[in-house]
């Protein structure tokens, strides 16, 4: 780039204010700047309130439909649970961009975890009735049941079971974690039991699988994080450098095949090379047990969401603090628990012990951020959320687990 210069003279005289003056001009200008600011919060905060109203009718549309539907056919899989009013949890902000298909009760406690199937119409609930179901979101039913009292043989019997997760290299395998201190992995095609690992001492959390290898990793209450080579059964590395409880994993793509990430309860996130277990970034910015975390390989994004109400997003390039969301300017006291990003990185949502699913645009750069959508509906925490492209019409697809014993499936509308 060429340098260039100016050279100019003043034709006339320039009157050059007094410091005293000056300072009166900016009291104006910041003056200005407050009102028009003040200004667009009140613009800001009337469209909030009558999104929720609109919503809020529409939720109770819903429940007729629901209560007529009860009444001519009896109880259904998809009839949608009472609402809790005083908590205004079946208010759903956002319906323009996203619509509830269904409420799905195929569960009989509280679900903890929920994976969409690669490339098919199906996902995975794990649940504290220690089954994982298999259910098709196009035909709804269960096509399969794993685990449970029903199972043939004490091995196949789980514990309350924590989290699932599909393989990314062999889709007819997922895997799970329980509170019986084991990592199950399953065909789910077949309904076999593949193998029962027994290598944590304390519950396990979490449970991820590499992207192109045949490599998963698993979060566990011993404070360890442990790297398997889930073909053999065996395990390569044991990431002992955590604190507390180990709560979530995730690996970090083919651009970073190498990383693995975790989140755990001394409010940090690390950053791991399996090569040599060494800590590549140590990512502290939240204030309390770090539940959440997931990555963007599209963004090139790691976020992190934790029970301070919290969620940040950190670039894996540099390991920088890009943004900071804060969810309780949506609900006071809500706890993020586990978060996902859209298969296009664009969207980010968060399961929220509010009830609620918040999901926000990670491109908005809003020193205020404010959700392009919050799913309401359950009646208690939501700890798991999923994202999926619907086969007919690529629209994105969303699916939240939650302690209420049901699962919510959301199609977007634009």
């Amino acid at each position: 780039m060429s340098d260039f210069s100016f050279d100019f003279k003043l034709d006339t005289p320039v009157h050059v204010p007094t410091s005293q003056a000056f300072a009166e001009i900016l009291r104006g200008v910041q003056a200005g700047m407050n009102r028009v600011a003040a200004e667009q919060w009140r613009v800001n905060d009337d469209l909030v309130k009558l999104r929720q109203e609109n919503h809020a009718l529409r939720s109770q549309n819903q429940e007729m439909r629901d209560n007529m539907a009860r009444m001519s056919n009896g109880s259904v899989v998809g009839a949608a649970p009472a609402p809790v009013s005083a908590m205004g949890n079946n208010r759903s902000e956002g319906d323009d961009a996203f619509a509830l298909e269904r409420t799905i009760k195929i569960h009989d406690a509280p679900v903890h975890s929920v994976a969409m199937a690669p490339k098919r119409d199906f996902i995975a609930t794990a649940s504290w009735d220690s089954t994982v179901k298999l259910y098709n979101l196009a035909t709804e039913e269960v096509t399969r049941t794993l685990g449970g009292q029903d199972q043939p043989g004490e091995e196949n019997r789980m514990g309350g079971l924590y989290s699932v997760a599909f393989s990314k290299t062999q889709p007819d395998i997922l895997g799970c974690t329980s509170c019986d201190r084991s990592v199950y992995l399953w065909n789910h095609a077949t309904g076999r039991l593949l193998s029962k690992l027994t290598g944590h001492s304390d519950e396990v959390n979490g449970i991820d699988f590499h992207s192109s290898q045949q490599v998963m990793c698993t979060a566990s209450d011993d404070c360890k994080a442990i790297i398997w080579d889930f073909q053999e059964g065996i395990t390569l590395r044991t990431l002992d450098k955590h604190t507390k409880a180990v709560y979530g994993a995730c690996f970090l793509g083919n651009q970073n095949q190498y990383y693995v990430a975790t989140c755990c309860f001394d409010q940090m996130a690390r950053i791991f090379d399996m090569r040599d277990k060494q800590i590549v970034a140590m990512l502290q910015q939240h204030t309390d047990d770090v539940i959440g975390i997931h990555y963007s390989e599209a963004k090139q994004l790691v976020a992190t969401g934790s029970d301070d109400g919290t969620m940040s997003l950190w670039d894996t390039r540099t390991w920088k603090l890009m943004q900071t969301i804060n969810t309780r300017e949506i609900r006071e006291e809500n706890e993020v628990k586990r978060i996902s990003f859209s298969p296009d990185g664009n969207l980010l949502a968060a399961a929220c012990s509010s009830g609620q699913v918040l999901v926000y645009d990670v491109n908005d750069n809003g020193f205020q951020k404010r959700p392009t959508a919050v799913l309401g509906g359950h009646t208690d925490c939501v700890f798991d959320v999923t994202w999926g492209n619907c086969h007919h019409s690529n629209a994105r697809i969303l699916v939240s687990a939650s302690h209420d014993r049901t699962c919510r499936y959301w199609r977007e509308t634009c």
